[in-house]
């Protein structure tokens, strides 16, 4: 008998444990033990052997010899079929790397992903401040350039819902109350670009814009600065011509 069928439930119940299992998998979790797994999705120990030894039969999950679980190789296939992975990155690099050798800086591209800002690239060398934020990782949206960019050009809906949860403050110069966040992201949408000082970690800025299809926000490209690093004027008109770009390229394909 295969381990999907040893569980007894709707199908449905067995997908929704899978992808807890497989949620468990982020920056802070990136190799994890059977009793790590069970403790975070609070999955009896014998459904969770199940059904993680389904999913690594499957090659969604790989053991190593420390007998600790990482997300396998599978997974990453797939995901270079998303449209994302495959027009987004692919037409972006270019330009990115272009932009990397023009300001010297960390580079940034980003969506909105499920309330979030998600890294879809970050080129970052030697010379460029340390940051947090890394390729297929999440940051919030109002403590970052790409992120206010996205939020921003949501509709008035989405916006309001955003600001009506318990944001996080990493850093005291945060942005989180509601009236403010409003007025910046006012100011980003007239201005056409984003600006940060210290709201994400300290020491750094941001400097964030639009990339725009048909209208609408598709992505937003950054920079991340050392503040006394932070030209507005001349790191603005550089995003702006990386991201006109990149929408081309986009169109292109």
């Amino acid at each position: 008998m295969s381990p999907a069928r040893v569980e007894s439930g709707a199908p449905t119940a067995l997908l929704e444990r899978a992808m807890e299992i497989l949620g468990c998998f982020d920056e802070k979790h990136s190799a994890l033990t059977l009793t790590q797994l069970a403790q975070l999705t609070k999955l009896p120990m014998s459904t969770c052997h199940r059904i993680v030894g389904t999913l690594e039969e499957g090659g969604f999950l790989s053991k190593g010899s420390d007998r600790k679980f990482r997300v396998g190789t599978k997974l990453w296939t797939i995901a270079q079929h998303a449209p994302l992975s495959e027009r987004l990155r692919e037409s972006a690099l270019p330009t990115l790397a272009r932009l990397y050798e023009e300001t010297g800086e960390n580079v940034t591209l980003a969506v909105l992903d499920r309330g979030q800002a998600l890294y879809v690239d970050r080129l970052v060398g030697e010379r460029s401040i340390p940051t947090i934020s890394r390729a297929g990782g999440h940051l919030p949206l109002h403590t970052t350039g790409v992120g206010k960019v996205l939020l921003a050009y949501q509709s008035e809906k989405a916006i309001e819902q955003y600001l009506s949860q318990p944001l996080p403050r990493p850093t005291p110069q945060s942005i989180t109350q509601p009236d403010a966040l409003r007025k910046d992201l006012a100011e980003v949408r007239k201005n056409g670009y984003s600006i940060t000082r210290q709201e994400m970690t300290r020491g750094s800025g941001s400097i964030a814009v639009p990339i725009m299809r048909n209208g609408k926000c598709v992505a937003a490209v950054g920079v991340i600065v050392h503040l006394n690093r932070l030209d507005v004027n001349r790191l603005v008109s550089t995003l702006t011509d990386a991201a006109a770009s990149i929408a081309a390229e986009l169109d292109g394909h």
